[in-house]
């Protein structure tokens, strides 16, 4: 029986995470196809080989956002529901769990209780909402614009312990490339000027009240 969802990582120069990671979601979900973004030229596919596992390989870092849209857009052919991991954690779930959660809980989106390193996108919220904006680039803030023009249409996000991952390795990116740090500053600008204001205390409905 085919699956209702796939699952879709995003991973830059974090093999060493990733790899134990895909071996174990190998386990988990046997019958799921894994679909892997490498910002990295990580050379995975000659890493890992398995038919379940789809590497999609990049000559240049695409951003998260950029990479969530590739991921929904390939997944949503096939399945109602994108999972969307972190390359820095072991989600520790099974097929089975997910499927109970999407059969006893029918929300808009289900997110960790602690930021949106898991996530699941129903393929109607993505389709309503739209793709993430990929000006948010190379990362920070997608999520929150994401989760604003959720909230714009009576969408809300679903926090749920559940889906909390396993293993947390929280690697902040910035600790490791302080370059990152003016994305942040140029990213929440950017973010300012379309909504009015930092996130929850936006002052637009339209994007750059429009």
């Amino acid at each position: 029986m085919q699956n209702k969802f796939a699952i879709g990582i995003p991973t830059i120069n974090r093999l060493d995470l990733l790899h134990p990671a895909l071996l174990f979601y190998l386990r988990d979900f046997p019958n799921t196809k894994i679909y892997v973004v490498d910002n990295g030229k990580q050379n995975i596919s000659a890493k890992i080989k398995h038919p379940n596992i789809i590497v999609i390989e990049n000559e240049k870092n695409m951003g998260v956002a950029s990479s969530w849209n590739i991921l929904c857009d390939l997944i949503y052919k096939e399945n109602d529901y994108a999972i969307i991991l972190n390359d820095d954690i072991y989600w520790g779930k099974k097929d089975w769990e997910i499927d109970n959660v999407l059969s006893n809980y029918k929300k808009d989106f289900y997110v960790t209780t602690k930021d949106w390193c898991a996530f699941i996108l129903p393929k109607k919220t993505y389709k309503e909402v739209g793709k993430f904006d990929e000006k948010f680039y190379p990362a920070y803030y997608e999520d929150n614009d994401y989760a604003y023009r959720m909230s714009l249409i009576g969408k809300r996000q679903f926090s749920i312990p559940m889906i909390n991952p396993y293993v947390y390795q929280a690697s902040q990116s910035i600790e490791r490339d302080s370059s990152l740090r003016d994305y942040v500053e140029q990213n929440k600008e950017y973010y300012i000027s379309k909504w009015g204001g930092v996130p929850n205390k936006e002052k637009f409905k339209k994007p750059f009240n429009k």
